[in-house]
């Protein structure tokens, strides 16, 4: 896919592009340079003082970032790629905008093609945050995040539909687990393991 190649073009010059993940779209940039994530702020009218998660293309370039523990291994192994994101301890320092000064940060690893080569072709975890304007409807579809943010971005890999249309299962896994937010992946299925 040639706009795949363009996309990737503008993550490594800083730029967002509007990528389709199995959940919904998101805003991706490249999730080192701090001047691109506060793009992605600005784009979402986020309050600067919520973190942003990032996006990987395999479990092999996630470790690199983060700490995974037993438990979090479990959930990796059994359900990524997929809806679920982990909030993990960093073991690399990542820009201040983007975790808020905090020694975690939320990941992902999208069980989406596009989304997948997108980030592998960059050579970097890219932000992960909804394609929406913040409190804004959850954009399922490119026309939803176009609706809402319209121009603001470099480029939108528009997909279709996205598997799901709903947002991740979001677990935080620092003391034990606790869950932030039940997405597609029921609680029960997360305490089960």
């Amino acid at each position: 896919m040639e706009k795949i190649d363009s996309a990737v073009n503008i993550i490594k010059n800083g730029g967002v592009v509007v990528y389709p993940t199995d959940t919904l779209y998101g805003l991706g940039s490249n999730a080192l340079d701090k001047r691109a994530v506060k793009r992605v702020f600005e784009i979402k009218g986020r309050k600067f003082n919520k973190p942003v998660s990032i996006a990987f293309s395999s479990f092999e370039q996630a470790k690199k970032y983060v700490k995974f523990n037993y438990t979090a291994l479990k959930l990796a192994k059994k359900f990524l790629p997929g809806p679920l994101t982990l909030i993990l301890p960093l073991k690399k320092k990542l820009p201040k905008n983007l975790t808020q000064g905090k020694n975690e940060i939320g990941i992902r690893i999208p069980d989406n093609k596009i989304a997948l080569e997108l980030i592998k072709k960059s050579g970097v975890p890219i932000t992960a945050t909804s394609a929406n304007l913040s409190g804004g409807r959850d954009p399922a579809t490119a026309k939803e995040a176009i609706k809402q943010i319209g121009n603001k971005v470099d480029l939108i890999l528009d997909a279709g539909r996205c598997k799901y249309n709903k947002g991740s299962t979001i677990v935080k896994i620092v003391d034990g687990i606790e869950i932030i937010r039940e997405g597609v992946i029921p609680k029960e299925k997360i305490y089960s393991l």
